[in-house]
């Protein structure tokens, strides 16, 4: 549900923001929740009326307690003003979406993972975004912006990523900016899954809320009133390098025992490929003909059939993931945490964590357990919540610097 949100903006901005928000809702209802006169709202929704962007749905239901006076017309975003193009980069893909501005897909490109992709990405980018337009029958002013999801930080000054990691070094956002005529815009990944949530699935998003993303690494958004909390250095949301065990296996980052080394996708994919072929008991040499086939489908098959080995490590990375959530729920008492990642698709892996969340934060009641959601999985959530960006940022003006 929007409140005021405590930003910098103008009524314009305002109003659609909590149209997209609220949907379906009056423009006596926008100008309680706004702050803005009446006056200079009816006024505004007018003109996004007018320009195409908003429409009437029709008199509002009228409330199970009744009531008199005049009745309310109900206001709707029309979802294809404009589109926006979304991607993202991992390890796993190169995903591609455009996106009406309900965040419903109208084209999908992904194509997997691989050294060739990383060394040329610009010109991938650059080459992708025109055949996708193109598919579409769309012009470049037809979008509000390009959003790009990617699994690190964007140094402003340089326009270089900032990561442990090396694999994108090769991206040039400068030149990805210079090469289109509507706004570019980069954020982080899981950042943009946090988006993607807040505006395309309101009715179960509130304004302050945290999301926990397990991939091959590890990112922890924070919406806070609305607002994604940026912090003072690119640390911050780095939930994967917070340390667990400071006698562990040294991290990308030179620190020993971060939780990403016990707990991301990649850790687990490492580990089950030392375990392959070490003895005719383990359930991953008849799951699989070579250990470079083994992803996590796999070693989630594994724990499903009781392989101990595989059992024991996931049960300890699960025993983290769910200390760091719940520390998550103690030290910032968000309305809700959303966990996001293919790990937590699995039936089993997810009762198994939901029962160490239970563990470690029955001191509090089940408050905090109620308010921990599982988000559906899927290839496409990074570039979506990319669109997500490019509309925030395109559409609605809205900075998070």
């Amino acid at each position: 549900m929007y409140k005021s949100v405590k930003r910098k903006s103008s009524n314009r901005d305002r109003i659609l923001e909590c149209i997209f928000r609220n949907t379906p809702i009056s423009r006596t209802r926008i100008a309680e929740m706004t702050g803005i006169t009446p006056a200079t709202t009816t006024l505004t929704i007018s003109e996004l009326i007018s320009d195409g962007i908003v429409k009437e749905l029709g008199l509002e239901t009228p409330s199970p307690q009744g009531g008199t006076g005049r009745k309310r017309i109900a206001l709707d975003i029309c979802p294809d003003y404009r589109l926006a193009l979304g991607i993202e980069l991992n390890q796993k893909s190169f995903c591609l979406c455009i996106t009406n501005l309900k965040g419903q897909i109208y084209y999908q490109y992904s194509t997997p993972y691989s050294d060739t992709l990383s060394n040329h990405i610009t010109d991938i980018i650059l080459e992708q975004i025109p055949i996708a337009l193109d598919a579409c029958h769309l012009e470049q002013h037809q979008l509000v912006g390009i959003g790009i999801a990617v699994p690190g930080h964007l140094d402003i000054a340089t326009s270089n990523l900032v990561s442990n990691n090396k694999t994108w070094d090769n991206f040039n956002a400068s030149h990805i900016r210079s090469s289109f005529s509507v706004p570019v815009f980069i954020e982080n990944n899981g950042r943009c899954m946090a988006l993607k949530q807040y505006l395309f699935h309101p009715e179960e998003t509130p304004d302050t809320f945290a999301l926990f993303h397990v991939g091959l690494g590890m990112f922890c958004a924070n919406m806070i009133e609305g607002q994604l909390f940026l912090g003072n250095a690119y640390v911050s949301g780095e939930i994967g390098h917070t340390i667990i065990n400071p006698n562990g296996h040294r991290c990308e980052c030179g620190k020993q025992g971060c939780l990403q080394t016990i707990a991301s996708e990649r850790s687990l994919i490492q580990h089950a490929k030392s375990l392959y072929g070490l003895n005719t008991f383990c359930m991953l040499n008849n799951l699989v003909s070579s250990p470079d086939e083994i992803t996590i489908d796999t070693i989630a098959t594994a724990y499903t059939l009781g392989d101990a080995a595989v059992s024991s490590y996931i049960s300890n990375a699960l025993h983290y993931l769910g200390i760091s959530t719940s520390n998550i729920a103690i030290l910032m008492n968000p309305e809700k945490i959303f966990l996001h990642g293919q790990f937590f698709t699995y039936p089993d892996i997810h009762s198994e964590l939901v029962n160490i969340i239970q563990h470690q934060l029955s001191f509090v009641g089940n408050q905090h357990v109620d308010s921990i959601e599982v988000l559906p999985y899927a290839e496409t959530n990074g570039a979506v919540g990319g669109a997500a960006l490019a509309i925030l940022r395109g559409l609605l003006g809205i900075t998070y610097a």
